[in-house]
C-alpha cells in the first residue's frame, strides 16, 4: 500500500472541448480524450488512483469512456465491472475541480474519481449493515436493497460527510445526523428511507465502520478534504476490469516478465516507489517522489529501459513521462499492480 503521496496543487484547470457524441457537457473530454496524458492528479493524496486511470487509460480508453453515460436526471451515470451504477451530479464535481482536487484535461476523471469514491462508501455501508449484531434482521434486507438500488442516498451520505470531515478525516456523529438529514430531504428521498438509514448512526459499530472507511480513503472520495491516506491500485483496476494483481519489485524475474507484457498494449501496469530514498541518493533524482504510484507506460527490453509517467503530469517536466536503466527501476521501486484488458 502506497504510504505518501500527496502534493499542493497549482490550481490550473485542464481547458476541454467537446468529447463523446451524446454528451450534455461538453468539457467532459479535452483535446487529448481518454489518454494518459490527460490525467493530472490534484492536491489529494490520490496518486494511486490517477496513476491507475493513466493506465487504463493507455491500454483501454474504451472501458474508461464506455464506463460515462449521461444520467436521466442530469449528470452522469457510472457503470463499474460489478455492483451498481453510481450517479454523478454536475456540481459535485465541479466542487472538487474548485478545490484542486483533480487536474486532469477535461472532467471526466473528475466523474470517475467521484463516482469510485461512492462506490467505496456504498461498499461501506453494505458491509456494516451486514455485519451489525444490532440492527434488526428483519430491516437489513430493506436497507441494503435501497443501498443496492438508489444513488441518490449516496449522494446524501457522500455531501453530508464532506461538509462535516475534518482536515485528519475524522468526522462527527452530531454534526452528520444534522447534515445528512438536510441532504436526504433536498434530495427528495422518501421520509421513511431517510429515517431509517439516518437511525443505522445510532447503531454500535455503523458510524465507527464508516468513519474508519473516510479516515482510511478520504483522499478517493472526490470532494473530501483529508489528506495524506494511502490507497490501492489494484482496488482501480478491479473496479473497471473485474481484476488485477500485485507483486514486489524484488522478485526481479518476476517483475521483468510483466515488464515484457506491457509489449501487447493490454496490460495496465503501476508502479510505486519506496517511501523513504535510498542510499543511491534517489532524493535529488528529478523524477523521485517516495512512495508515489507512477503508470508504467514501456519497456524496452532490448535497451534495458523502462518508461514511467507521474500523475502530477510534471516533475519532471513537461508532462512527467521519463524513462530509467531497468537497474535503476528495480532498485527506485518497491511494487507494482498490473491487469490484462480485453482487446479494444
Amino acid at each position: 500500500m502506497l504510504k505518501t503521496c500527496a502534493w499542493i496543487a497549482v490550481g490550473l484547470l485542464g481547458s476541454a472541448l467537446a468529447g463523446a457524441a451524446w454528451a450534455e457537457e461538453p468539457s467532459l473530454y479535452g483535446k487529448q480524450g481518454v489518454s494518459p496524458q490527460a490525467v493530472m492528479q490534484g492536491s489529494l493524496g490520490s496518486c494511486y488512483f490517477h496513476a491507475s486511470i493513466a493506465a487504463l487509460a493507455k491500454v483501454s480508453p474504451d472501458t474508461l469512456r464506455g464506463a460515462i453515460s449521461p444520467n436521466p436526471g442530469g449528470g452522469y451515470q457510472v457503470h463499474f465491472f460489478s455492483g451498481p451504477d453510481e450517479v454523478v451530479f454536475p456540481e459535485d464535481v465541479e466542487f472538487g475541480r474548485v478545490h484542486g482536487y483533480d487536474r486532469s484535461e477535461g472532467t471526466w476523471v473528475a466523474v470517475l474519481m467521484r463516482a469510485y469514491a461512492q462506490r467505496a462508501l456504498r461498499q461501506s455501508l453494505v458491509h456494516a449493515i451486514d455485519k451489525s449484531d444490532y440492527i434488526p434482521v428483519y430491516v437489513k434486507p430493506v436497507a441494503l436493497a435501497l443501498l443496492d438500488q438508489s444513488g441518490l442516498l449516496l449522494v446524501g451520505y457522500d455531501r453530508a460527510i464532506r461538509s462535516v470531515v475534518q482536515q485528519d478525516g475524522v468526522i462527527d456523529k452530531a454534526q452528520l445526523k444534522v447534515k445528512l438529514a438536510t441532504q436526504l430531504s433536498a434530495l427528495s428521498i422518501p421520509a421513511a428511507e431517510a429515517q431509517m438509514l439516518d437511525g443505522f448512526l445510532e447503531e454500535r459499530g455503523f458510524f465507527d465502520t464508516v468513519a474508519q472507511t473516510v479516515e482510511q480513503n478520504g483522499e478517493v472520495f472526490g470532494a473530501y478534504k483529508s489528506l495524506g491516506q494511502g490507497g490501492v491500485p489494484v482496488r482501480v483496476f478491479e473496479a473497471f476490469l473485474g481484476r488485477g494483481m500485485s507483486g514486489l519489485v524484488a522478485d526481479k524475474k518476476l517483475t521483468i516478465e510483466q515488464l515484457r507484457q506491457l509489449k501487447s498494449g493490454r496490460l495496465a501496469m503501476v508502479a510505486g516507489s519506496w517511501g523513504t530514498a535510498s542510499a543511491e541518493g534517489y532524493s535529488n533524482a528529478v523524477w523521485w517522489v517516495p512512495g508515489h504510484a507512477y503508470t508504467v507506460m514501456g519497456f524496452d527490453e532490448a535497451a534495458q529501459t523502462v518508461t514511467l509517467r507521474n500523475p502530477w503530469g510534471t516533475k519532471p517536466d513537461p508532462d512527467g513521462v521519463f524513462t530509467l536503466p531497468l537497474a535503476t527501476f528495480l532498485d527506485a521501486y518497491e511494487s507494482y499492480t498490473y491487469a490484462q484488458a480485453a482487446a479494444q
